[in-house]
């Protein structure tokens, strides 16, 4: 069994809000959700899945048409679902790339944040601990202190 202090000097920390450079698009804010146990999100207007294609606009006002894989259903809340398309994009955050990630597309038009990064991406992908107090440090070489 690891000690206390072992596992955190493994582990990355990264703030709330970090920069993902994604595939097609660019630089994005993205909020890191620890909460959201489902795909990560990306924003999207206008989608039209037209047989294995999903076709959408996107942060900056950018059109892709990316390989539909799969239909994911999602609580919004108040009891109300909504059916999503999944595509995947490849992304980049720090040094760190990943290939071949699902994002459900879905509607942030009134977030702050287009990209919202789930738990699951957090846990088994970034292997790292969230500091709420800090924002874009992904870059920073961090020195943990005990």
């Amino acid at each position: 069994m690891k000690k206390f202090n072992q596992f955190f000097l493994e582990k990355q920390v990264l703030g709330l809000i970090e920069f993902f450079d994604v595939d097609g698009i660019g630089k994005i804010p993205s909020k890191l959700d620890s909460g959201n146990g489902a795909f990560n999100v990306i924003h999207g207007e206008d989608v039209q899945v037209q047989g294995n294609k999903v076709h959408f606009k996107t942060v900056n006002n950018k059109r892709l048409m990316k390989d539909k894989v799969d239909d994911i259903i999602i609580n919004v809340g108040a009891g109300n679902t909504e059916e999503r398309p999944v595509v995947e994009f490849d992304l980049k955050i720090g040094n760190k790339e990943f290939k071949d990630i699902p994002f459900s597309v879905g509607n942030r038009s009134t977030n702050l944040f287009k990209i919202l990064v789930s738990k699951d991406f957090i846990e088994q992908h970034l292997d790292a601990l969230i500091d709420v107090s800090q924002e874009n440090i992904a870059d920073e070489e961090i020195e943990a202190s005990y």
